[in-house]
């Protein structure tokens, strides 16, 4: 799913859409574990980046959860 012109929020974003913020949450925590285990410096870091948006949303005061 990564490439050169994945930007985290727009991942984080379509993630949350298809998925619901708390099941985009493990979809990116499954990318971060997938990128590890490739090897895949690049997607590991836009995968932990997507996962500190998701995050940080979840949490964050009068938003709700989709």
């Amino acid at each position: 799913m990564t490439n050169l012109k994945d930007e985290p929020s727009d991942i984080a974003e379509n993630l949350i859409q298809e998925n619901g913020i708390d099941s985009a949450i493990l979809v990116a925590a499954d990318g971060v574990m997938k990128a590890q285990k490739d090897n895949d410096n690049y997607a590991l870091s836009v995968w932990r980046e997507v996962k500190t948006i998701l995050r940080n949303k979840k949490n964050a005061p009068g938003i709700q959860a989709v």
